[in-house]
């Protein structure tokens, strides 16, 4: 490889390496929804350039997870309830359609593989501390992961990649109350049960399941906690 060649091909190595940085702090809630960022700012955090860092900009503009605003800024985007409705509604469709195909198609070993990774997941039990739940919901992208490639649908995979790698989906164990995240684990096991019967009808009702009760676990967060009911005083008779 020539120098020119060379140089080109460590200026995008070094901008993956910045998106994978800005989607990580974005995703951990490090860089706040409508918060604005500047290649100044994630140069100098990163100890970079500003050209790889405003490619890695560019690209998460085009994946959703930044906003561009002309002659104001790049902004973290932020998610308001339509949004996440239409999110989860789309990876309903799509993840229940993989998931079926999955099922028809899952082996033993890809279902070993599957318990041994909620065996992990459950290891602590529902402990909710920021570094737990940062390992659950690694270990939680591998078992989605391992799913997806078993249905062989690589271009439905592709979409459904696009729409789970958001981040307000990648945040969701962080909204979970602990009977939430007790539950997202009895649905995984239900889900290696339909796997381990081949039962695509099965598998799809309880991915289908699963996802609607992510979906309101992240609805009632974004519509923020419920307002205390006021007591009401009766007038003396």
């Amino acid at each position: 490889m020539g120098a020119p060649a060379q140089a080109a091909a460590d200026a995008g190595s070094v901008a993956r390496q910045a998106h994978a940085y800005i989607r990580a702090r974005v995703t951990s809630g490090a860089f706040a929804p409508g918060s604005r960022l500047t290649e100044e700012q994630l140069a100098r955090e990163l100890g970079v350039s500003r050209t790889p860092v405003r490619e890695a900009m560019r690209m998460l503009v085009a994946d959703g997870v930044l906003i561009f605003k002309p002659n104001v800024g790049t902004f973290v985007g932020a998610w308001n309830p339509e949004d996440v409705a239409q999110l989860f509604d789309l990876r309903l469709m799509l993840e229940g359609e993989v998931t079926a195909l999955a099922a028809a198609r899952f082996g033993s070993a890809g279902i070993e593989a599957l318990g041994a990774i909620q065996d992990a997941l459950e290891s602590r039990g529902c402990d909710q501390s920021p570094a737990n739940l940062e390992r659950i919901a690694r270990l939680n992208r591998e078992f989605h992961r391992i799913v997806a490639e078993a249905s062989a649908k690589p271009r439905l995979v592709a979409m459904l990649a696009n729409a789970i790698e958001m981040p307000i989906v990648q945040q969701t164990f962080r909204r979970y109350t602990p009977a939430q995240l007790a539950r997202s684990f009895a649905h995984h096991r239900e889900l290696i049960d339909a796997f381990r019967a081949r039962d695509s009808q099965w598998a799809r009702s309880v991915i289908s399941c699963h996802i609607l009760a992510a979906r309101h676990a992240c609805l009632d967060g974004a519509a923020g906690p419920a307002a205390e009911p006021k007591p009401t005083t009766r007038k003396p008779t």
